[in-house]
């Protein structure tokens, strides 16, 4: 093996097989799928995601499923499918890449497996390996550092893990997933100006990762060569996309807990720096005698990483103009949440945006950091929430972890609970197999069988 990160990358994804899949890493490859496909059908009915897969499917047989329903050339359906995973803003994230890794990988994957006519076992394999270079690659360039710099980690990284997870579903070996991987570092991208005005900008970046990462593998297994080391060294995409990046960590590659056992699942449908803030006033809102109306001043710690996406500016926050506004809106979430209780699909779109009761609350929330939880970021997201009532009352919250990490992991039901709420007010029947293939069809099924089951009938 030589001293290269990017080939050690490859190597590692390359040994990954249907065959040698330890029982923990199955499990939990086939819960990241059925998540991704809650999020997917469940974001296929929003109008963006209608949108980009009238754009994406053509006449005639195509390769690969949109939304699990339509057909389409296999590079535009990894893009819509992508996008639409990613709209709901429910999809798996991850801690210290603070990045989405399942809407780039699986839309990938998914496409290249059912154009090469694979099996679900090819297709979780395939996603043990886009997981790990994209969280490793997500680890080295540091969120806070690559934010700084006005991009998307899940658009940067992403772009890598789908070209692994498809040249790997491909049937590429290392060399060829070394290429592929080099060739996705010319094509990743990601812009953070989504933030601006609640644009479909930040859909478009997970639906283009996994995009560019089809079209880098098709063209690794075309022959075309990529550079030898596209990560580090002064022309490395680590020094173009981070002020301060941590090119160790690409090596922190162990085969017996690949990268994927520490994904985190939403349980709340809005950016994950606002899910510690919303377990924090959930617990607040519990107490007894608790009462919204009272709320005087409500002070919650914000992350370094996530304040300028989530805080800042204060007053346009605290009045979000739409559903992507309202998502990336501390004072919202964190007031909906002490007013409605658990924040549900529809608690970040009209008519909730005007909400007088959620609108004065928010009113009253002011941000500030904690040194200890600062500290244990990126590792670790927690919240402090400090509040003063009307009475003279004053209580603190400490939450370490969110739900649904690692360390406060979703059960089993809570996880199928999850799927059924997203995805069967869109298509129960769609729902019914997608939940069934993810969970109980054997390895060596093929994918078209699993996808000719959620069609229509």
């Amino acid at each position: 093996m030589t001293n290269n990160p990017s080939r050690h990358l490859a190597e590692f994804a390359a040994a990954v097989s249907p065959d040698t899949l330890q029982p923990d890493v199955e499990a939990r490859a086939r819960g990241l799928l059925l998540d991704y496909f809650g999020v997917l059908i469940g974001g296929s009915d929003l109008a963006v995601s209608k949108r980009v897969a009238t754009y994406a499917v053509q006449p005639g047989d195509g390769e690969a499923s949109v939304h699990l329903r339509e057909r389409a050339p296999a590079p535009a359906a990894a893009l819509a499918n992508g996008m639409a995973a990613h709209a709901l803003e429910l999809d798996d994230v991850t801690n210290e890449s603070s990045l989405h890794p399942g809407v780039v990988v699986w839309p990938s994957a998914m496409a290249a497996v059912e154009r090469g006519g694979g099996t679900l076992g090819d297709l979780l394999a395939a996603g043990v390996g886009g997981y790990e270079v994209t969280m490793r690659v997500g680890d080295a360039l540091y969120a806070p550092a690559t934010y700084a710099r006005g991009f998307h980690p899940t658009g940067v990284a992403g772009a890598l893990g789908a070209a692994v997870a498809a040249a790997h579903a491909g049937g590429l070996d290392a060399d060829g997933i070394h290429q592929a991987l080099g060739l996705a570092a010319g094509l990743a991208a990601g812009s953070m100006a989504y933030v601006q005005n609640g644009s479909d900008g930040k859909r478009l970046n997970a639906g283009w990762a996994a995009h560019a990462g089809f079209v880098a593998a098709d063209l690794a297994a075309a022959g075309v060569v990529g550079p030898t080391d596209a990560l580090t060294g002064t022309y490395g995409l680590l020094k173009a996309f981070s002020n301060d990046p941590r090119p160790e960590l690409l090596s922190a590659l162990d085969p017996d807990h690949p990268a994927l056992l520490d994904v985190a699942i939403k349980p709340y449908p809005c950016c994950r720096y606002i899910h510690p803030v919303i377990d924090a006033c959930r617990e607040l809102r519990a107490a007894n005698g608790f009462q919204p109306d009272q709320l005087r001043r409500v002070t919650v710690s914000v992350l370094p990483g996530g304040g300028e996406i989530v805080a800042d500016p204060p007053e346009p926050k605290r009045r979000p103009a739409n559903r992507v506004d309202a998502q990336f809106s501390v004072y919202f979430g964190a007031a909906q949440a002490l007013v409605h209780g658990r924040p549900t699909l529809e608690s970040f779109g009209e008519p909730h945006l005007w909400d007088p009761e959620v609108l004065r609350v928010a009113d009253c929330i002011e941000v500030a950091s904690d040194p200890t939880l600062d500290a244990a970021y990126p590792q670790r997201w927690g919240c402090v929430l400090k509040v003063e009532f009307a009475g003279g009352e004053a209580r603190t919250v400490r939450v370490e972890d969110p739900r649904g990490d690692p360390r406060r992991p979703l059960s089993d039901a809570e996880l199928v609970a999850k799927f059924r709420a997203a995805a069967d007010p869109v298509d129960r029947d769609r729902a019914e197999a997608a939940l069934g293939s993810a969970l109980q069809a054997p390895l060596d099924t093929t994918l078209a069988e699993l996808v000719q089951a959620a069609q229509p009938v």
